[in-house]
């Protein structure tokens, strides 16, 4: 049997991989540029599309109950955030 599965020095496959995309998504969001925003907390609603149908956005509600709407791009993550220690 060959090595099929990139294993750092963490002990779960994947993991280096993992937390190194993680911390680079963090120094995007922190530079404030408006690249990229990680809502915690955060259920999606509805998925807002344009006129050819493409999804361009999202209606949202925050843990405070807030609606609100986020536009641009869409990462459609599911099965909850492991990380999030909010």
């Amino acid at each position: 049997s060959q090595p099929r599965t990139h294993r750092g020095k963490e002990r779960f496959p994947g993991m280096t991989i993992t937390y190194g995309l993680m911390e680079r998504l963090e120094e995007i969001v922190e530079a404030g540029d408006g690249r990229a925003r990680v809502l915690m907390k955060t259920k999606v609603d509805k998925l807002l599309t344009d006129k050819e149908g493409n999804v361009c956005g999202v209606e949202c509600t925050s843990a405070d109950g807030k609606t609100f709407q986020e536009h641009g791009p869409v990462v459609i993550a599911t099965g909850g955030f492991g990380a999030d220690f909010t």
